[in-house]
């Protein structure tokens, strides 16, 4: 949790939840950067695990898991909730020699399509094999739980979809749409793989004979390039990098069009922010993103690598402020219908409870 991303403001907004409804909860990561999250605020204790990181790493992967192994001895909770491959896959190990339930929210499954074949067949050997430590996989889009009943990871009376939601916010009737002689998009995304800012930015460049004026919002390894891009093609008065932000949902409220292109995805929570305050939104046809965007509805889905569909849908909606109305109210629409906080936390409390029930019925 040194970076901000749609799995761990899910953690976080469960977190805070579970706390408030009287449960005992705590956070487990790897590295951890309080600045960007409210546990603190909320009094939920946070134990950072150094060793557990993203990339597979042996030794300190077999380190991770005693850390882990050691601080569930410690807690002694009465369910694991594990979010994410790497945690998902030792967490899942460690609940299961500890005997405590243990559930996985696969955010995106890591053998989904777009990503590269060796790392796919890896990681769908890896699912298969430790599924038999799972009491119940949680996937976050119906397209998650059909590629794992597809692929063979998991039997079906172990998977169940419970799509992301996030609590309503008060709308400010009163902000202004600023440049409103230009067109504000936005990108909320990690500057790092699966994401592409690149092609977005690529495709703009076209389009200068048109306004627009372009915020992305987040940052990573990959944003030093794209800075580079921007200076060179001298979009830098039209684009501005505006770093991780708390209050994404500020931004969002001011702007014009929400736009998010990746070459992978589960049920992106930026795309479900930028419904909430009724922006149109642009996306690569990827993972869940169809359960969202309901094409010419809500918006417009793009398959990947078709860029010249995807600097028509970008003309389109910037050039036609009516359309971007009737499309931001649909979105709004949507999200208040299916995509709030409520009905996702109450199944997901749910699923913990029932897991808790089941080892209890077994030790009887």
């Amino acid at each position: 949790m040194d970076k901000v991303g749609g799995a761990q403001k899910h953690v976080e907004a469960l977190a805070i939840h579970l706390k408030q409804d009287g449960h005992d909860v705590t956070v487990v990561t790897g590295s951890y950067q309080p600045s960007l999250w409210h546990l603190q605020e909320h009094k939920i204790p946070v134990i950072s695990i150094s060793a557990l990181q993203r990339a597979i790493h042996l030794a300190k992967d077999f380190q991770a898991f005693w850390q882990l192994r050691a601080v569930f001895k410690h807690l002694q909770p009465d369910v694991i909730a594990t979010h994410s491959s790497k945690a998902g896959v030792i967490g899942r190990i460690v609940g299961r020699l500890l005997q405590i339930p243990t559930i996985f929210t696969a955010h995106s499954w890591s053998f989904t399509e777009g990503v590269p074949y060796k790392k796919k067949l890896f990681y769908q050997r890896m699912e298969r094999s430790i599924q038999p430590f799972t009491t119940k996989i949680i996937t976050v889009s119906e397209y998650d739980r059909e590629l794992a009943l597809m692929k063979k990871v998991a039997p079906a009376h172990k998977l169940l979809t419970i799509h992301n939601g996030i609590d309503p916010i008060e709308r400010n009737k009163t902000t202004e749409k600023i440049y409103m002689e230009q067109p504000v998009i936005v990108m909320v995304a990690r500057f790092e793989v699966p994401k592409r800012q690149d092609v977005l930015l690529k495709t703009l460049a076209e389009l200068t004979d048109i306004p627009w004026h372009l915020q992305l919002i987040g940052d990573g390894s990959l944003r030093p390039a794209l800075e580079h891009f921007v200076e060179q093609n001298r979009l830098s008065n039209r684009v501005t990098f505006l770093g991780n932000q708390l209050d994404v949902h500020s931004y969002l409220e001011k702007g014009h069009l929400f736009v998010l292109l990746s070459d992978w995805e589960g049920l992106p929570i930026s795309i479900i922010e930028a419904m909430r305050v009724g922006l149109p939104i642009i996306a690569t046809n990827v993972g869940g993103v169809k359960e969202l965007i309901i094409d010419r509805d809500n918006g417009f889905l793009v398959e990947r690598e078709n860029n010249e569909l995807l600097k028509k849908r970008l003309h389109q909606l910037l050039m036609d402020a009516p359309l971007r109305g009737e499309m931001g109210t649909a979105s709004e629409q949507r999200y208040l219908q299916y995509f709030t906080f409520i009905p996702m936390y109450q199944k997901t409390l749910m699923v913990y409870q029932q897991a808790v029930s089941e080892l209890v019925k077994k030790g009887d």
